[in-house]
């Protein structure tokens, strides 16, 4: 069997780009794989080469944003921080909340195609839930060891409580639907994040 040429990084960036750019515009239904093609300015079967399916071009995505964001380095660095204190717990909410609003248009998308598109919820459950709250459980699992959570307040369901908090879907509920400013769903999210803290 013939091995598959190399793609190229700047033709993978390139897809990608586009992908999120078809996504956040027209809806995930509508970014076919022909349509990213097309305006990445290469093949159907390049996209393929580059990420194998459906799955990896979405799970690469997430992880491009992610590359690209200073919010996520920030989360890193927060995440192996020595520090337990409460104003760490207050910026590493901040360092999410701030890249939220970059991510939700195609985090949205890939969310509720989740419930029935397999390619979708491999995606999601790479970043969404593999990374961003195994981040939190390590965090709050690092609070608890130091005595910064409250009393009777375990780690595992504290870390899940607030990743639901601060989820796509939370944002889309309570900003894009209700109309909460940024700034109001911010507060409101530290205030249950403080409300678990020692």
């Amino acid at each position: 069997m013939k091995k598959p040429p190399p793609i190229s990084e700047a033709t993978k960036a390139a897809i990608l780009d586009a992908a999120w750019r078809l996504i956040a515009q027209d809806g995930l239904d509508n970014a076919s794989q022909a349509r990213i093609a097309e305006a990445a300015g290469v093949s159907r079967q390049t996209i393929f080469y580059a990420f194998g399916s459906r799955a990896g071009l979405l799970t690469a995505m997430l992880q491009h944003m992610d590359a690209q964001s200073p919010e996520v380095g920030r989360l890193q660095a927060l995440a192996v921080s020595p520090r337990t204190d409460a104003a760490l717990a207050a910026e590493y909410l901040d360092a999410w909340l701030d890249y939220l609003p970059r991510i939700y248009p195609v985090a949205i998308l890939l969310n509720a195609a989740a419930l029935t598109d397999g390619d979708a919820r491999a995606a999601i459950d790479d970043r969404l839930v593999g990374a961003l709250l195994s981040g939190f459980t390590r965090f709050f699992t690092r609070l608890a060891d130091t005595g910064r959570l409250r009393a009777g307040v375990d780690p595992a369901q504290a870390a899940l409580e607030i990743w639901a908090a601060v989820h796509p879907s939370a944002w889309r509920l309570l900003v894009v639907e209700r109309g909460w400013t940024a700034e109001q769903f911010r507060q409101s999210r530290q205030t249950a994040m403080q409300a678990m803290l020692a």
